[in-house]
């Protein structure tokens, strides 16, 4: 691919536009704001070794979680000045290898956090009161329902583990229906521990909140602390009629300790917006008390907004020169 030469908006002369590299889906308003100053190209998601072709020549490339920019993609893109992470999460990103290539790199976070709690909101509705096995049933002509008694939420136990942006808004929704609210977060800190309680809800360590949550709802970001966080012997903790609700990132959990408790029923039933290889059919799909969404935590048209509208305005006055929010690297 190569550069185009255009009139740039109000100053009546030919110059070399930026290019700008879109490699998973964004605002549509916020795609059509972009072209109207940069050379944009959009490619979601493509395969690794079109991926490195593809970023030759670009300035710039905004991603979700759909792609990996790896040591060899940084290597190959010459020209690469900005990385905008559409979203949070970061643990695609080779993080060292942009900062010594001289690489910018800024996230969004908070954008789609009210989106995501929802979801985990949803999710458990879902998957403690069958809503979703309720629906395939019909669909196939099954009427079963004294099958399909479920829990209720209220008056039971949340246990939210993650107290930023997401946790503490799960929290909240979790407090309006009348949940008591349990909560861990790496940070232990008095000043944590006052606000944790004046919201209502209850810091506790990971361990008391496993064996005393009725739901599990799991919003941290995966980093080397997080990593397999959850495995057998913390799903072993966990009552045999809890429900586990993953927002954040498959590697959070190991999906074989988990796999095995689902279908021993040592725990009741996950709802899940997160596994590992994703665009696969995965082996959870074969279990009745799980509940899948194919990673749609942010994918509400309000979020989507909101972080495009930011999109827009932070790779412009990067390109121009000035300071920019939420600086990664």
């Amino acid at each position: 691919m190569t550069t185009s030469r255009a009139e740039r908006p109000g100053t009546g002369t030919t110059t070399l536009k930026r290019s700008i590299l879109v490699l998973d889906p964004i605002d549509e308003t916020a795609l059509r704001s972009l072209e109207e100053d940069f050379d944009v190209r959009v490619r979601f998601q493509p395969p690794e070794a079109e991926l490195r072709e593809l970023v030759r020549d670009v300035d710039v490339l905004i991603v979700r979680s759909g792609v990996r920019i790896d040591a060899s993609v940084v290597a190959a893109a010459t020209r690469l000045s900005l990385v905008c992470r559409a979203g949070s999460g970061t643990d695609n990103l080779d993080l060292v290898a942009l900062a010594a290539a001289g690489v910018r790199v800024f996230n969004v976070p908070g954008g789609s956090s009210a989106a995501v709690a929802e979801l985990a909101l949803g999710l458990t509705f879902a998957v403690a009161r069958k809503i979703a096995l309720a629906d395939r049933q019909l669909r196939e002509g099954i009427w079963d329902k004294p099958r399909l008694a479920g829990r209720e939420l209220g008056g039971s136990v949340l246990g939210v583990v993650g107290h930023g942006a997401i946790g503490s808004r799960v929290a909240a929704l979790g407090r309006a229906l009348s949940m008591r609210v349990l909560v861990t977060s790496r940070r232990d800190d008095e000043e944590y521990r006052r606000g944790v309680t004046a919201s209502g809800a209850e810091p506790v360590g990971l361990k008391d909140l496993l064996a005393s949550s009725d739901v599990v709802c799991l919003a941290v970001p995966l980093t080397d602390a997080t990593r397999g966080m959850v495995g057998a012997g913390e799903l072993a903790l966990m009552k045999d009629s809890a429900f586990l609700i993953n927002v954040a990132r498959a590697g959070v959990v190991e999906e074989d300790a988990l796999l095995a408790a689902l279908r021993d029923r040592t725990i009741a039933g996950a709802g899940l917006d997160v596994v590992s290889n994703e665009r696969t059919r995965s082996p959870f799909a074969d279990l009745d008390n799980v509940v899948l969404t194919p990673h749609i935590g942010a994918m509400s048209l309000d979020a989507q907004r909101r972080i495009g509208e930011i999109v827009v305005d932070s790779i412009r006055t990067a390109l121009t020169g000035g300071d920019i929010a939420n600086v990664v690297c």
